[in-house]
């Protein structure tokens, strides 16, 4: 019976060896020709291992963030945060202010820059155009070399402009009138100067509109300049008092703390006696001085006595030395 159990033992173990021996040999052969990557078996002990490190890791990132925002809200909420946030909106507000005052200012440079350009411009052609309104009707009473003159009978107007300077030529045009006209000249002359001064007059009117426009636009330009050169103002101003009203108040407080500490807290008791003495330590100083101004005056008379003493013994003397007759009765 116990060779049988042998047998019987020992044939199962070497089924499972060969067992193994078949299953082992195509996995090295797969190992050694593919040579893949192995994959993360998530179902299996190792793979619950792996998710739970990652979710700890993850925890503790969204741990981190957490505490630095809880910190940050804090740090926000107290009042040195305030403090830092107001001086922060103080100076962005300043720069702010700064540069738009820069930029209204060099808007207000420009445009007083374009009024004045404006204002020499309408100054140049205001000369202008007088001198044209004026010397043009005059120039018309002339004839020029350059001229044709057509004849009575042709009434056809030409569509050259009659206030046209004279064309270019060499020799240049010149301007003459003879002595005697001709009919053809007298007419060509008294046609020119009518186109002339119909011309002139419409030219100048034109430019008195172009010139009530300008003017009105650099009244304009100017009025902007003056209230951006007052707002300045006013701005500097207000900056100034605040200034001052910010060093007044700092100053205050200072010396309202220096004093606090020079002068230690006392009880309403003593406080109270030192007020009612006040006045008695008053009346003994004003005695005092008034006996001493009395003393100082008693002095001084005493001591104009005792020169005038001397005075008059010295002159006795002199006066038994000169006659001393006077010294024997």
């Amino acid at each position: 019976m116990a060779t049988d159990e042998t047998t019987q033992d020992v044939a199962p173990m070497d089924s499972g060896e060969k067992e193994k021996e078949t299953t082992s040999g195509p996995t090295t052969m797969n190992t050694d020709t593919t040579r893949k990557r192995p994959r993360l078996n998530l179902t299996a002990e190792g793979g619950g291992r792996e998710r739970k490190r990652g979710k700890s890791m993850f925890g503790l990132v969204v741990g981190t963030l957490n505490k630095a925002k809880i910190e940050d809200k804090e740090r926000n909420a107290s009042e040195a945060a305030k403090k830092r946030q107001l001086i922060e909106q103080r100076l962005q507000n300043k720069l702010r202010k700064e540069t738009d005052s820069v930029r209204r200012a060099e808007e207000a440079k420009k445009d007083k820059t374009l009024a004045n350009r404006k204002e020499e411009d309408l100054q140049l052609k205001d000369s202008i155009y007088k001198l044209r309104r004026k010397r043009l009707p005059q120039l018309a009473n002339f004839l020029l070399t350059s001229d044709v003159i057509p004849d009575i009978d042709d009434t056809e107007k030409t569509g050259d402009n009659p206030l046209a300077p004279p064309p270019r030529s060499h020799p240049p045009p010149l301007y003459y009138l003879p002595a005697i006209l001709t009919p053809s000249q007298e007419a060509f002359i008294a046609k020119r100067r009518e186109e002339v001064s119909e011309a002139s007059e419409k030219e100048w009117k034109l430019f008195r509109e172009e010139r009530t426009t300008g003017v009105v636009e650099i009244q304009q330009l100017r009025q902007r300049v003056a209230d951006e050169d007052e707002a300045r103002k006013k701005a500097v101003g207000n900056e100034d008092h605040q200034m001052e009203t910010s060093e007044s108040a700092s100053k205050d407080g200072l010396a309202n703390e220096s004093h606090q500490q020079r002068t230690p807290r006392r009880s309403g008791r003593k406080t109270g006696q030192r007020r009612s003495l006040r006045p008695h330590l008053l009346q003994q100083c004003r005695r005092m001085m008034m006996m001493l101004s009395s003393i100082s005056i008693v002095c001084s008379l005493l001591s104009f006595g005792s020169i005038l003493l001397s005075y008059v013994h010295s002159f006795f003397c002199e006066l038994l030395t000169f006659c001393p007759s006077l010294s024997h009765p």
